[in-house]
């Protein structure tokens, strides 16, 4: 985020009848025009105190932000919590229930039953990441050009039935084509609930649940290990279906609700919602909340716009905290190691790299958490960068003691832990345009899969297992890199503001002036309390 400057104070200067105490305490300002008995009219002014949250509300508000909010706006955020956030862990849980249930249903039977080799199970991944390479971009024009509460769950009602329809699969070029098109289908759910996440909450609210919502994929790969285990010990062969095409079926019924609810969960934006729960106040309250901190609505995206986009550097300075040290993600491999040292049991295998996605969410959480309540993004993106860049650099080594190393492979699994923070912080950046918070998460993950394609198998080949002098030295010079565009990201957001006439809010976000002046108005009366 970007910190206040000195002209702040030039330009609140202007606006003297609005009291800076207001701005920065939340004080609601009532006018009452109703007449008196002598039909005259008459301005009665009422001015609330500040709310103080009792001790218990103020200490579990450093943990999550809406204890410590008045009524009205705990009210209000609780409402959106439950329907905006809470639907968008369970969309993207069944995101990466889908997507990785084919590598699951491989070892339980569909290798020997379609009579499969080991290099289509690879393809069956390679078809799904073109389609969601071809899908991100496109995704978030069409959302800009039709309606996110119709086109997401949509998308995520198309690949429901296709992964049911995985059940029926005969051979592995079926396999292929609806492994593509679930892949386009997927493309839209995270750069989409990124976008529509950063048009309705604050700045200091942003962060922790870009966290929570990126983490819930850890979750969702559980369980379907869990629903695939569970499911061919009690089904298989049941009514003559083997196991590994049950698994499919109940993956398919377990998202089919979730994807219809949608049509009714997802709000749109505040200045486009139709939400049915969202009345009239609450509808007027979220815009207000937006364009007080200075966050402009969609606008329709035009091929003008559009090249314009991809022709300005914002796309391009994102990319570097955002993408470049995950080129060289390294954490996949540990598990390699592991079974290379003989000290472990298949189970501890598979059970050791589990602590790994345990410190990913605990550092994830505590980044995102924390650059919420400092309101300082940069230095927690620096800092998380700097823990796989040490890891690389110590496994390039290699030889060091064994306790040294598991420890260094298990911290090596907070590599990712910035990407939320980078989020949020692309969202307080571009937050006078909606759709470039769109395209440059979209954007990002086009790369990321263009990437991921070919990368790992030049760094980390399977003949050269657990070692790869090569491999870990490159994972940790793009690390490097992604040091030097933290900096560069920082610099870029503040030069394009104040190059664009910008000013900074008490938030420290760049607004344009005459936002600075915009009041509190209305808010205690804006939220209902249905």
């Amino acid at each position: 985020m970007i910190p206040p400057t000195k002209e702040l104070a030039n330009v609140t200067s202007e606006a003297a009848s609005i009291s800076e105490n207001s701005v920065q305490t939340g004080i609601a300002i009532y006018i009452d025009d109703e007449l008196d008995n002598n039909k005259q009219q008459q301005a009665t002014t009422t001015i609330r105190k500040p709310y103080t949250p009792p001790k218990w509300r103020k200490i579990m508000s450093y943990a999550w932000d809406s204890f410590g909010l008045e009524p009205e706006e705990r009210r209000f955020i609780q409402r959106i919590d439950f329907f905006i956030f809470s639907y968008s862990l369970l969309s993207y849980v069944i995101k990466y229930l889908d997507q990785g249930n084919v590598s699951n249903a491989y070892v339980s039977g569909m290798k020997e039953d379609l009579n499969l080799r080991g290099q289509e199970r690879n393809l069956f991944t390679t078809f799904f990441n073109i389609g969601y390479l071809i899908g991100s971009v496109p995704s978030q024009i069409i959302i800009n050009r039709t309606r996110a509460s119709i086109f997401i769950p949509t998308c995520e009602l198309v690949w429901s039935i296709l992964v049911m329809c995985l059940a029926a699969a005969k051979n592995a070029k079926t396999i292929y084509g609806i492994r593509f098109i679930v892949g386009l289908a997927e493309a839209t759910v995270f750069p989409g609930f990124a976008l529509i996440l950063g048009s309705w909450y604050y700045p200091d609210q942003m962060g922790k649940r870009m966290a929570l919502f990126e983490v819930s994929s850890s979750a969702a790969q559980m369980f379907s290990g869990y629903i695939q285990s569970g499911v061919y010990a009690s089904m298989n062969g049941r009514y003559g279906i083997a196991g590994w095409r049950w698994a499919f079926i109940i993956d398919g019924v377990i998202s089919l609700p979730i994807a219809l609810a949608g049509y009714y969960c997802i709000p749109d934006f505040p200045t486009t919602t139709r939400a049915l729960w969202l009345n009239e106040k609450d509808r007027k309250y979220a815009v207000e909340r937006m364009a007080k901190i200075g966050r402009k609505p969609p606008r329709p995206l035009t091929v003008g716009r559009l090249v314009k986009f991809f022709l300005s550097p914002r796309p391009y300075v994102f990319q570097g905290p955002y993408n470049v040290g995950g080129f060289g993600s390294s954490s996949g491999y540990f598990n390699l190691w592991l079974s290379s040292t003989k000290k472990y049991s298949v189970e501890m295998v598979n059970i050791l790299p589990t602590a790994g996605n345990a410190i990913s969410i605990v550092v994830t959480y505590t980044c995102a958490l924390l650059s919420d309540l400092t309101g300082r993004r940069g230095p927690f993106v620096f800092g998380v960068i700097l823990i796989p860049f040490f890891c690389n650099i110590v496994l390039a080594i290699w030889n060091i003691s064994f306790k040294f190393k598991l420890a260094v492979n298990l911290l090596n699994y907070a590599g990712f832990a910035y990407q939320p923070v980078v989020i949020s912080w692309a969202a307080e950046a571009f937050q006078d345009d909606a759709e470039t918070r769109g395209l440059v998460v979209g954007f990002g993950n086009t790369i990321n899969y263009a990437m991921s394609a070919w990368l790992p198998l030049v760094l980390y080949p399977t003949n050269l297992a657990p070692h790869y002098p090569l491999g870990y030295k490159i994972s940790a010079m793009f690390y490097g890199v992604a040091l030097l565009t933290v900096p560069m990201f920082w610099y870029y957001v503040r030069w394009e503001a104040k190059k664009n006439g910008k000013v900074f809010n008490e938030m420290g976000l760049a607004v344009d002036r005459e936002d600075l002046l915009i009041p509190l108005g209305d808010e205690a009366g804006a939220c209902s309390e249905k």
